[in-house]
């Protein structure tokens, strides 16, 4: 168990969460530059309060605690911070709140690109192996505890682009590309059970396609559940999805689902202090179609971080949900996946 008193300072940070959501909610408008300020004043006296806490435990009783009690502390400790960051830039007009990874792979290399949809591009040219990828993700905050004080409304926009820059001869084409709307509610959350703490559940309507016409036009939508459980250094995120059934005439990936299956499993590790290790898995055991994504960041300079990539399986992007590839991709990253509790691919 967390002391009473270094609990009390926990208690405090979250009381000061709760009222930047309020402060931040009142009237939807932005919080001025001197209210922005005071939050982040009250963050840091916060931070040295918790801070003097630690040594008062530590001159009253030498003892170390338990490893679960420090495991404890430090994850109430990062979860309050992370609500507190959140509630400050989530209707600050000048900040982006970041959704799912933002990355970018200058140099990204297949070792079977998909010669078929390709040739639709371009029926005079074979897709070069290396190409570059990105994506961009971004949340906004639309309404504040929708549901029972909690629960909070999200507009959020991913996009995955496979650039074959490297292709001149075909006029550097992007392959493929994917848009990926959605509306969802997140709540916050800090149930525990057996050393795991649940620290959020999301429900999404979500919409993916790469807005291209047939034949290489690939759409569906999902309803989406997501949830995270963090213990000390790892995390967990399950993600099953239902999706809406669409008129057969209309479909354009009937099969989809045999292929990516219904629902993503995550699993995360912090290693050596800010560097990262996460792998994706989703599939359809039943009809032997696996797909999986091993990713592994760590500080380059300032905000950049160094992030290798390597894909392996069915379900690569859209245009490849039904080929099965194989890529190794090298660059860079922005926001390290425990900073910011989504733990998303």
């Amino acid at each position: 168990m967390t002391p009473p008193r270094y609990r009390s300072g926990l208690a405090a940070v979250l009381l000061t969460t709760g009222l930047a959501h309020q402060a931040l909610a009142q009237g939807g408008e932005a919080p001025s530059a001197a209210e922005r300020e005071a939050i982040r004043e009250r963050i840091q006296s916060l931070e040295v309060e918790l801070e003097g806490l630690r040594d008062q435990l530590k001159t009253a009783d030498p003892t170390p605690l338990p490893a679960a009690a420090l495991e404890e502390e430090e994850l109430e400790e990062s979860v309050a911070k992370r609500r507190l960051l959140e509630a400050e830039s989530n209707r600050n007009p000048f900040a982006i709140t970041t959704h799912r990874r933002n990355y970018l792979l200058p140099l990204t290399y297949t070792s079977s690109p998909n010669d078929e949809a390709f040739r639709a591009i371009n029926d005079e040219v074979d897709p070069d192996r290396m190409e570059m990828k990105f994506q961009f993700s971004a949340k906004f905050n639309l309404i504040d505890d929708l549901i029972f004080g909690n629960g909070d409304l999200f507009f959020g926009y991913t996009q995955r682009s496979w650039w074959q820059a490297y292709n001149a001869d075909a006029s550097s084409p992007f392959r493929e590309t994917n848009f990926e709307p959605e509306v969802f509610l997140d709540f916050d959350n800090n149930w525990s059970l057996a050393g795991w703490t649940n620290i959020h559940n999301r429900i999404s309507l979500n919409h993916q396609s790469n807005g291209r016409s047939a034949p290489l036009s690939r759409s569906w939508n999902r309803v989406i559940w997501t949830s995270t459980l963090i213990n000390d250094d790892w995390a967990v995120s399950l993600s099953p999805h239902w999706r809406v059934p669409e008129d057969e005439n209309q479909d354009d990936n009937p099969d989809i689902h045999k292929y990516v299956g219904y629902g993503d499993v995550t699993v995360a590790r912090r290693l050596f202090g800010d560097q990262e290790a996460s792998l994706l898995w989703r599939g359809n055991p039943g009809n032997g179609h696996m797909g999986a994504q091993l990713d592994y960041s760590w500080p380059l300079f300032g905000k950049i971080r160094g992030h290798i990539q390597y894909y392996h399986g069915y379900g690569d992007s859209l245009i490849d949900y039904d080929d099965s590839v194989q890529r190794l991709g090298v660059g860079f990253s922005l926001n390290p996946l425990f900073s910011t509790g989504t733990f998303a691919p």
